[in-house]
């Protein structure tokens, strides 16, 4: 009887072959991310209505989800370019640009699993944003403000600001018709430790202050010279408010 004994160096190596099957399995995953990657970029950005709430303010939606835009009540639009670099970092940073009649503002944002900051925030805003708040006792106004953010926003542990906010003079007509003047204010924005403060002023006279702690409280302090502004309210003292967020 004949014994053939099978050869054991056929063809390439064992390890060659695994090293060809590892070379095909990286190639073909990459291929996969780039081919989810390239989807996820040209989504169009109506897809956010089947992703989440979108607010009442938003009446439509163009482009795309990394760079688009949404159209808002009263015929503003806010723009978005989204960073895809900055995604490798696991933050979503895009610049963004509000437009309207009376109104262009220009800014960043960044985004990550615990922090918000908006940064180079400026331009002008005018009294038609009001309309983008809800349940807002004022019915219009016809002041504006030119706006010189450098940055604003949390970290863990602190809170962030600095910059101004110069408010022109007008009146303001609340829903019943009442009309009550405005004077020109300035808010100018500090950081303090692990604070940030906002501090409200009019004719060098101090209307109101806010400070947002960096272990997430807003402290509110309404002076009698801001209360006389607002209808109803005491003007004996001030008036302070504090709650967690």
């Amino acid at each position: 009887m004949f014994r053939i004994t099978p050869q054991e160096n056929v063809g390439a190596p064992k390890g060659s072959r695994l090293r060809r099957v590892i070379r095909w399995g990286v190639l073909t995953c990459v291929t996969a991310l780039l081919y989810i990657a390239a989807l996820v970029a040209t989504m169009p950005a109506s897809a956010l209505r089947d992703l989440g709430t979108i607010p009442p303010q938003v009446t439509a939606l163009y482009g795309t989800i990394w760079q688009g835009s949404a159209g808002l009540i009263g015929g503003y639009t806010i723009d978005w370019d989204v960073r895809l670099r900055d995604l490798a970092l696991l933050r979503l940073r895009a610049d963004l640009a509000v437009h309207g009649t009376d109104t262009q503002l220009f800014g960043a944002a960044t985004l990550s699993r615990r922090a918000a900051v908006m940064t180079d925030v400026a331009g002008r805003a005018g009294p038609g944003l009001l309309k983008l708040v809800p349940n807002l006792a004022v019915d219009r106004c016809n002041t504006r403000a030119i706006i010189d953010i450098a940055r604003i926003g949390l970290l863990p542990g602190q809170a962030m600001a600095q910059g101004r906010v110069d408010i022109g003079a007008g009146t303001c007509t609340e829903a019943n018709g009442r009309i009550n003047p405005v004077p020109a204010m300035t808010v100018t924005l500090t950081s303090a430790g692990s604070d940030a403060q906002a501090v409200l002023t009019a004719q060098g006279a101090t209307l109101a202050e806010v400070t947002v702690t960096g272990d997430r409280r807003l402290q509110l302090t309404l002076q009698p010279e801001g209360a006389a502004l607002i209808p109803g309210l005491p003007t004996g003292a001030p008036i302070m408010l504090e709650f967690p967020f």
